[in-house]
């Protein structure tokens, strides 16, 4: 008993040390996915503040291929000391729910570390269609069951996973037509090809300010401060429907709770900082700080609801 106990205060020693002496050498965020999307942009906003607060490099590295979980299953089988993190969005919360075949499981090798920021998804219409708020949409879609459809970035993605959560929300039937790409997707909305569009703040806005496109609402918790005249959903009855696009950090699983901590106290620090705040907000992102604890379990949250709306929905991946 007397070893058992010496062993795990050795084990408490060494992790707190490792922890004071973190980090000693580069730290690498693989975003797994090309360069220029939301993953890869997050992590350039927050990567020169932390490499100020560290005094070593922080390098990006992008590991793009099968929808992001090529990098992640990388940084789950990699050292578990706070050097290698993933960058992960979203989809990494539905995975699990689309039973895809991957490397890893979330929630048994990867660990929450640090949330980082959020972008609204959002409801837009092509200025054509009549309705001007979103319970007018649903109110058309009630009374022309299977005759309205909405475009999305591709198949199983959030954004058709958040048509297909709308769809069970309030009871109606909308099509869904899958994209490759929210650039297309968007494109035929603004044609009149489709009436509906599910996709993100920063694709719609440009579009909404030239009357190209009408946003309904943000499928966010909040408004945005750069449209701050739009509605979420929630505000307009739809209570409980959220489908936020996130990105945060996470490290293998046996990482030290230490380790994982100050990662989160620097990323944290980093998303306090003026800077940093004025350049998400301008391309449509939130700073969303939270623990370790509390980012673990928003991402437990989202497992749950993004399999309970995949399998009620009969979604499956490509």
């Amino acid at each position: 008993m007397r070893g058992r106990f010496f062993c795990l205060a050795l084990a408490l020693v060494s992790s707190v040390a490792l922890a004071q002496s973190f980090p000693g050498k580069p730290v690498k965020i693989v975003v797994p996915y090309p360069p220029g999307g939301g993953n890869d942009i997050m992590a350039r906003f927050i990567q020169p503040k932390l490499a100020d607060e560290w005094r070593q490099p922080v390098v990006v590295e992008n590991k793009p291929g099968a929808a992001g979980n090529l990098g992640a299953g990388e940084v789950a089988r990699a050292p578990a000391d706070g050097y290698t993190l993933l960058m992960a969005t979203s989809t990494i919360a539905m995975t699990p729910g689309l039973g895809q075949k991957v490397s890893y499981e979330l929630e048994k090798d990867l660990a929450a570390v640090a949330m980082v920021g959020a972008t609204a998804m959002v409801i837009a219409v092509n200025p054509g269609v009549e309705a001007k708020t979103l319970p007018q949409l649903i109110s058309m879609a009630r009374a022309q069951p299977g005759k309205l459809a909405y475009s999305t970035c591709g198949n199983a993605s959030p954004m058709h996973l958040a048509g297909e959560l709308l769809k069970l929300t309030a009871k109606i039937d909308i099509v869904h037509v899958p994209y490759k790409g929210c650039a297309p997707a968007l494109a035929d909305v603004i044609g009149g090809q489709l009436p509906i569009a599910f996709n993100t703040i920063s694709n719609a806005a440009p579009f909404e300010k030239s009357g190209k496109v009408r946003i309904l609402a943000l499928v966010s918790a909040k408004r945005s401060s750069e449209f701050p005249g739009v509605p979420t959903a929630a505000e307009q009855g739809m209570t409980g429907y959220e489908a936020d696009i996130w990105f945060g950090l996470f490290a293998p699983s046996a990482t030290p709770r230490p380790v994982v901590a100050a990662v989160n106290a620097a990323v944290n620090k980093a998303l306090a900082d003026p800077e940093v705040q004025s350049r998400m907000r301008s391309q449509y992102y939130d700073p969303r700080p939270s623990s370790p604890g509390e980012f673990a379990a928003f991402v437990k949250g989202e497992v749950v609801k993004w399999g309970r709306t995949i399998r009620d929905a009969s979604i499956k991946a490509d």
